[in-house]
């Protein structure tokens, strides 16, 4: 202890510190009490008080357990258990990643390295240096702490995004509610909407005209994150707010894209297909702005594709849309889907094409038609869970019957 003393007498107050009320829980890990208590007389001098003390590396570890400590101040060469085993046991069986901080007078260097390489963050020479020991713990516990700070933050924005996340799928209607509209007016209808895992923009709806037919609809907004999902909710209020010329789809599409000009941000846009489909004569009209190729897979065999053409929505308060017109017979299928379905956005040569597709569609309905269509799709198009969350998805899929 007396080295001690005179180590710290010795050393200006300057450059000791003083973290006040510091609560880091520290481990001091030594053979030699002689050791640990001047150690623990140099980290009390600057303000860390929270301190336990250890033996030897078996001791050391049953502290751990109990106390789960934020910082670790070891020894390498001591009985029982050495510092190289506290360190991988700490990291491997134990899995606790706070600092270790080892203090030895170890000067080979393969060992120097080993221990790093067995778990150490850092390693202080002995004759311990007082300043040096300080700045090292202190700089050690303030990257502690800001790593939970960052982890808490990182929490809570989870937290926060898995709500919005929630609010956006709770804009689509319910299976239940799909069905209530479209099957009394001649279709049944599969669907699936998957967020990405940034969030993003893709929007569907289903809506009555009259007792005869209904409107399908899906959107995909530009971007990702929460502007793209700000959009999304955007886009669903102003959806809901048009309830005139729904069963005309051209000029109801070309409201749609003038809003969104004045709604959307600069150099943000939207894809578009609204449909109006009529039980009585099995009909679609449609209007297409810029959206991926629609796909009718005829009943006898045939592919069809729809025509995408039109102006992006969102990008001019000027526009006009064509309506089309695809005629159904009772088993054909119209298959929407947003471009992540077949899009490689990382390898644009791996991108499918709608013959693809269309197989893939057709593949997926052998095995029980409608139900459970869209996650057979998607186990067919996606090799991995990280490669489905790449983009928002969303598949419609309508059956005349």
């Amino acid at each position: 202890m007396q080295a001690a003393r005179q180590n710290l007498e010795e050393l200006p107050g300057e450059d000791i510190g003083h973290v006040p009320s510091d609560d880091a829980r520290i481990l001091v890990v030594d053979d030699l009490k002689s050791s640990r208590m001047m150690i623990g007389a140099v980290l009390a001098a600057a303000g860390f008080t929270n301190l336990d003390y250890a033996g030897d590396g078996i001791e050391a570890l049953e502290k751990i357990r109990e106390i789960k400590p934020d910082l670790l101040v070891l020894d390498i060469v001591m009985p029982r258990m050495d510092g190289f085993d506290v360190c991988r046991k700490v990291r491997q069986e134990l899995g606790h990643d706070f600092p270790i901080l080892v203090q030895s007078g170890i000067t080979n260097a393969d060992e120097r390295v080993r221990v790093f390489d067995e778990g150490a963050t850092d390693l202080v020479s002995k004759p311990i240096n007082a300043a040096e020991l300080i700045s090292r713990v202190r700089v050690h516990v303030e990257h502690r702490r800001l790593l939970a700070d960052l982890r808490q933050y990182q929490r809570r924005m989870e937290d926060e995004l898995r709500t919005v996340e929630a609010m956006q799928v709770s804009l689509m209607k319910s299976d239940e509610d799909v069905a209530a509209i479209a099957e009394p007016r001649g279709a049944r209808i599969a669907s699936h909407y998957q967020p990405s895992n940034q969030l993003g923009g893709d929007l569907w709806q289903i809506f009555p005209i009259d007792d005869d037919c209904f409107g399908l609809l899906m959107v995909d907004l530009s971007g990702h994150g929460v502007t793209a999902a700000i959009n999304a909710f955007r886009l669903h209020m102003l959806i809901e707010s048009l309830t005139d010329d729904r069963g005309n789809p051209a000029q109801w599409l070309a409201t749609l894209a003038e809003r969104l000009y004045q709604l959307l941000p600069v150099e943000h846009f939207a894809t578009g297909f609204y449909g109006v489909y009529d039980r009585r004569n099995r009909s679609m009209v449609y209007a297409s702005g810029a959206a991926p190729t629609a796909l009718v897979l005829r009943n006898d065999g045939r592919n069809e594709e729809l025509d995408p053409s039109g102006l992006l929505l969102g990008v001019s308060d000027d526009v006009s849309y064509d309506a089309r017109t695809v005629m159904f017979e009772p088993g054909d299928r119209l298959f929407l889907y947003s471009d992540a379905l077949t899009e490689d956005f990382k390898n644009v040569e791996n991108s499918l094409s709608e013959t693809d597709l269309a197989n893939i569609a057709r593949q997926a309905l052998l095995d029980d038609g409608l139900n459970g269509f869209p996650d057979r799709v998607k186990a067919q198009v996606f090799a991995t869970p990280e490669d489905e969350m790449r983009d928002d998805i969303t598949l419609i899929l309508m059956e005349a019957r």
